[in-house]
């Protein structure tokens, strides 16, 4: 399964900037580039481990789930990351050009069954929606934009 490729050189920064922006197409290299930006943005922001963690897994998670069901095999896509921080929160943008797909709007498994009669999948979306204290999803100019915000802990 491809990752993601950093396509804009080097992830945009201001010197003393509360946000970072960073745009990738898919490829296992831009995987990596979103994560060290995820690692450079918690040190700038001096986020507690554990923030930075959450945030690795909600990065890792979307952009995977971008890269194995947003496109058609033939295709490679692009999507913008911004991590920002706003007072005591952190927020996340991610912009794809990937197919519709509403996040948000995907039924929540049904975790009291027993696993091996559960169907496969889901999870990840659920972790998603689980880690995010806000969440909004639109569908812009054939676009998917996903905010999710965070208290910082």
């Amino acid at each position: 399964m491809p990752g993601l490729k950093l396509v804009c050189g080097e992830a945009r920064r201001q010197r003393g900037s509360s946000h970072v922006r960073i745009t990738v197409t898919s490829d296992s290299a831009g995987l990596r580039a979103a994560v060290a930006l995820v690692d450079g943005f918690a040190a700038e922001q001096n986020l507690p481990d554990g923030e930075r963690a959450h945030l690795h897994l909600l990065v890792e998670e979307l952009l995977t789930k971008l890269v194995k069901y947003g496109y058609d095999l033939d295709r490679a896509g692009r999507a913008e990351l911004t991590l920002r921080r706003d007072g005591e929160r952190v927020v996340l943008t991610v912009i794809d050009d990937g197919r519709a797909f509403d996040p948000l709007g995907a039924p929540a498994p049904d975790l009291d069954q027993k696993v091996e009669d559960r169907p496969v999948g889901g999870l990840g979306l659920q972790l998603i929606r689980s880690l995010a204290e806000q969440a909004s999803y639109e569908r812009i100019a054939d676009r998917n934009h996903l905010t999710l915000t965070r208290r910082i802990a």
